[in-house]
């Protein structure tokens, strides 16, 4: 057990997790990465492992591009395995308003530079023989879009940060951090006491309960999220683009084999990690696969499949929604050395590596490499009741693809 630190990730999630590996990176060598669960254990290898390039801003964009060029790199840089495709994908509108929706989404990509055009229904069945086109009203490709094994993302991470020195402290719950006179001197945990004037908030699903523990309120919301993998399917190339239905917020990729898929529900179910107790895990959450079969039954004349082909993993992770689904990045403005970078919003792992890079670069530089006044805490400069916050977050949780 450590006695002192220059910087405490707590959280070993893909954001926490980038968020080490990059400072250890700048130089620092005393990094420690603390999680009270197994290193990269809980939520991070759960998810879908995909990553979306057509984002709702140009911000977003240019984020995002800048990470999908870090996961494409990310075993020359960090000596880690990482398995990836860039298959593409194929965004569906069934609705005339979300092919309106869609006009702005091909001009806000052109923009950006992404390789984005609006193809027909014939075309999008050809690139993607699952997908039938009755009901189908537009689709757009964007052919940048990547899949990757999220299994691998944190744990690489996490373990390149420790070929660079850095200190992994598993089971290692934080109780509070410390803080005197609004500066950060020190992490309290159940194994001992890590001074140090620098921490990390990177604690996913726990974050909230992190920051309450030394007086900063975050407004974020932990989320259920669950999807299926299925059964080796001979039609079910590794190339194959991924499908996203706007309305239904389904999603569906190629994944070993088979076929991965999910949804973003309607009516999301919101945790109170305090409730659940120190010793909860994401894998003891229980699943509904009722909510997935609603939904393939939703999507059936355009996704026949999802009822047809049998189930081979049923898994699920608690995401972190925020009421403008929009990450959390950069320091709380009441106490120097305490920074965040949570608020996942179903997209941090994908979105992880640029993130973990930039807010290492402005811890260790004092200021951040791009403008993320758009992530940053202040935003949210109001008191938040708890069905507010839900019921905005549950709404961008639905939104993801930016239906109307």
């Amino acid at each position: 057990m450590l006695d002192s630190a220059d910087v405490v990730v707590i959280g070993s999630g893909g954001l926490g997790a980038a968020t080490a590996f990059n400072l250890a990176e700048c130089g620092l060598r005393r990094v420690a990465l603390v999680d009270q669960h197994d290193i990269g254990s809980q939520t991070s290898p759960r998810a879908a492992g995909m990553v979306s390039c057509l984002r709702k801003s140009g911000f977003m964009i240019e984020i995002i591009k800048l990470a999908a060029k870090k996961i494409a790199r990310l075993t020359e840089e960090t000596g880690q395995p990482l398995d990836w495709v860039r298959s593409g994908s194929l965004k569906v509108a069934r609705r005339a308003e979300d092919a309106r929706v869609l006009t702005d989404d091909l001009r806000r990509g052109v923009e950006h530079g992404l390789d984005v055009e609006r193809i027909s229904p014939e075309e999008a069945r050809r690139l993607n023989p699952f997908l039938m086109v009755q009901g189908v009203e537009a689709v757009l490709r964007i052919g940048d879009d990547m899949y990757f094994d999220p299994a691998q993302v944190a744990v690489g991470f996490a373990r390149a940060a420790e070929d660079r020195g850095a200190t992994l402290l598993p089971n290692t719950r934080v109780t509070r951090v410390l803080i005197e006179k609004h500066q950060v001197v020190g992490v309290e945990t159940e194994r001992g006491t890590i001074s140090t004037p620098l921490v990390v908030d990177a604690a996913g699903a726990w974050t909230r309960q992190v920051a309450a523990a030394s007086g900063i309120e975050v407004p974020l919301v932990p989320t259920m999220q669950q999807l299926i993998v299925t059964e080796p399917i001979s039609q079910a190339r590794a190339d194959l683009p991924m499908v996203r239905i706007m309305d239904a917020a389904v999603y569906m990729r190629p994944c070993q084999g088979g076929l991965l898929w999910g949804v973003y529900e309607e009516n999301p179910r919101f945790f109170d990690m305090q409730a659940l107790g120190a010793a909860f895990q994401v894998a003891e959450m229980s699943l509904d696969a009722a909510v997935l079969r609603h939904y393939a039954d939703e999507v059936k004349q355009q996704l026949p499949i999802l009822r047809e082909v049998k189930i081979r993993e049923h898994r699920g992770g608690i995401p972190t929604m925020t009421a403008d689904g929009q990450h959390i990045v950069g320091p709380a403005p009441e106490v120097r050395g305490f920074y965040f970078a949570s608020g996942c919003n179903v997209a941090g792992l994908s979105i992880c590596p640029a993130i973990g890079e930039a807010l290492a670069k402005w811890i260790v530089d004092g200021k951040p490499p791009m403008d993320l006044e758009p992530m940053s805490i202040e935003r949210f400069s109001r008191p938040w009741s708890e069905d507010e916050l839900r019921t905005q977050a549950g709404w961008q949780y639905r939104h993801f693809y930016g239906a109307v």
